[in-house]
């Protein structure tokens, strides 16, 4: 930093610092292969171009001196000018093909800083090549000044942009060229320093020819168009780590078979069994070493990373696609006004009840009926007493009450942390005495979730302490439940089943797609999650051959109409499922849940086996949170 100037009437300075520049061997060899592609891809954008182009130009001016195409300028001689305006594009020059001397294309933004790193001066832009070798800050008021004076200082460079040029003053109907976005270029691909530049800094990493054979590259003309970033005319390499083989089932079947992107990418795919997949991925996302561009994420953690800040920003993927979503998925995705994670499926919860048992004692099976019992949790309780007294004794509502842990959550008003505090809605206080009166009066089966009874009741082959059959009537399920846990545990009652809406709307599972906020192809992770995620022919085709609820709308409206399924008497369980979805409130999921939840699930259990008082459980609950959580109340 040089003082240059005083203002005495503004009591400022002027600093001025010189700025000297190079480019590496991977530079040119990459400008070469771009600069082909410009050429190949915007070649038919004028049909007055010769068919020589561009060693025969085209100008605006028509005087064989230069032309403007897209991001490429072909020159003549060494004329880097235009009536007295410097050509800020990709240079072709007859005698040294694509010399890519002009780096006038790419922006560096500076600042000063203090030793601390803390911005004293605020960062300004400079295109390179129209500096004049140096850097210039102006207004410096006196107390930076001493800083800079005293050796406390210091330039520091900011951010690098790939600009594609400024054509608008050259070509007055060819300006399309300024609707390319600029492309901010991480910092760890441009070598900077301040003072003393050495040339063995970046030969040690860049060796262009071990990435393409740039020196003899052939493009199909038809599979580029004036829209394509010539990047991505390359394959890129996608790591992808998930716990399901849903995700990968989904690659190798339909993405990579999708003419729309077969063969765009190398996809390197990895399962891990979902016990042990944050294990593998929080060190990795933590030490920025060996992470994957996308991976997938379980209900159970997905908000963990959502609010870790870790994740890419899929914010302008959702909104291109938002109108066509059902809600829920990218509100459990989203954080502080941005979305990190899309799912492709919807998983609400429903009440699958026994179509026999409805018959005998509510005198219907039929669904639109039965809802009428389970309208809300006072007609739940009513209607599960109706049972045990029309089955004297023998029938009871559900076989745990674990069942109406989801349901219950979702009837809440707040979250369970609100400004680093524990908030116990009355939601849930209303779920413990709702469980304690199931206990205390015979209506409930008295088994845990998961467990040997709990799959039992579903064959109707639970019993009680005294070896008595236990008839079970319902249990609250989500989509999968369907085809995971009845049909999977209950073969021999297929038909006997049906399910309606319950007391309340709710969601239970589902496995959101992500991507880790530095990938080296964000563009191509966003274009994988937009695939699996919204894309309506993939969407419409998986959802017809798995029966998965997806999270398309569009999809969803479109075939919903056409299922039946035997398990459940025909009933079309997709329509049914497409309607609940729509009042499933994501809003409230946090990254603390699960840890929360755990600890709550101890109070409950106090509570309902008769141990502590709703009282002493709940304060209990409190200094556990406090304890383990560091969250006050």
């Amino acid at each position: 930093l040089e003082e240059w100037e005083l203002n005495y009437k503004t009591k400022t300075a002027t600093y001025t610092s010189s700025v000297s520049y190079d480019k590496s061997w991977r530079y040119l060899s990459t400008i070469t292969v771009v600069a082909e592609g410009y050429k190949r891809a915007y070649k038919n954008d004028w049909k007055d171009l010769p068919k020589e182009w561009p060693l025969l130009s085209a100008s605006y001016n028509n005087d064989n001196r230069f032309n403007i195409n897209g991001a490429l300028a072909s020159c003549e001689y060494d004329t880097w000018s235009y009536n007295g305006n410097a050509v800020n594009a990709f240079a072709y020059n007859y005698d040294r093909k694509y010399s890519a001397e002009n780096v006038r294309l790419f922006d560096f933004e500076v600042n000063i800083v203090d030793e601390n790193g803390k911005e004293i001066v605020k960062a300004k832009r400079y295109l390179l090549g129209d500096c004049s070798g140096k850097v210039e800050f102006s207004g410096v008021n006196p107390d930076v000044m001493d800083i800079i004076e005293k050796g406390k200082a210091k330039i520091n460079v900011v951010a690098c942009y790939l600009k594609y040029g400024d054509l608008k003053r050259f070509s007055k109907d060819r300006s399309f060229i300024d609707n390319l976005p600029e492309v901010q270029i991480e910092k760890q691909y441009v070598n900077w320093s301040n003072g003393i530049y050495d040339d063995t800094e970046i030969s040690k990493w860049d060796k262009a020819e071990q990435y393409v054979n740039w020196s003899y590259v052939e493009y199909d003309d038809t599979e580029i168009n004036k829209s394509d970033k010539v990047e991505d005319c390359f394959a890129k390499k996608l790591n992808v780590w998930s716990f399901t083989d849903e995700l990968g089932g989904m690659i190798t079947n339909y993405f990579e078979k999708d003419a729309r992107y077969a063969g765009k990418y190398e996809i390197e795919y990895s399962l891990t069994p979902t016990d042990q997949f944050p294990d593998k991925l929080d060190p990795v996302l933590a030490s920025g070493a060996g992470c994957p561009d996308v991976f997938a994420l379980e209900d159970a953690f997905v908000r963990k990373y959502v609010e870790s800040g870790l994740l890419l920003d899929l914010t302008d993927v959702y909104k291109e696609i938002k109108d066509k979503m059902i809600p829920y998925p990218a509100e459990v995705g989203s954080y502080n006004g941005k979305i990190y994670a899309l799912s492709w499926q919807v998983t609400p919860g429903a009440m699958f009840y026994r179509r026999s048992l409805a018959k005998k004692y509510l005198g219907t099976d039929d669904p639109a009926e039965v809802q009428k019992y389970f309208t809300d949790w006072n007609k739940f309780l009513e209607t599960a007493e109706m049972l045990k007294a029309n089955s004297n004794g023998k029938c009871v509502a559900v076989s745990t009450t674990g069942d109406l842990l989801k349901p219950f959550l979702a009837s809440r008003k707040m979250p369970w942390i609100v400004d680093g505090k524990l908030v116990i809605d009355s939601a849930m206080i209303a779920y413990m005495r709702m469980c304690k009166k199931l206990r205390d009066k015979g209506l409930e089966g008295r088994v845990g979730q998961w467990s040997e009874g709990w799959f039992a009741g579903m064959e109707g082959n639970l019993t009680d302490e005294s070896g008595n059959v236990k008839e079970v009537f319902s249990y609250f399920l989500p989509t999968w439940g369907l085809h995971y846990v009845l049909k999977l545990n209950a073969p021999d009652t297929a038909g006997d089943w049906a399910m309606c809406a319950g007391p309340v709307g709710y969601r239970w599972g589902g496995t959101w797609v992500g991507a880790w906020a530095k990938t080296k192809n964000p563009n191509a992770a966003k274009e994988l999650i937009k695939y699996v995620a919204t894309d309506d022919t993939f969407l419409e085709t998986y959802a017809k051959n798995t029966g998965d609820v997806v999270s398309n709308a569009k999809v969803v409206a479109k075939i919903k109409d056409n299922f039946s399924e035997p398990f459940l008497g025909g009933q079309n369980h997709y329509a049914e499922f497409a309607e609940m979805a729509k009042s499933v409130n994501g809003k409230l999921s946090q990254g603390t849940d699960q840890a929360v939840e755990g600890l709550f699930g101890e109070a409950v259990g106090a509570y309902v086996n008769g141990e502590k008082s709703l009282d002493q459980a709940i304060a209990d609950f409190k200094e556990q949170c406090k304890a383990q959580l560091s969250l006050g109340d």
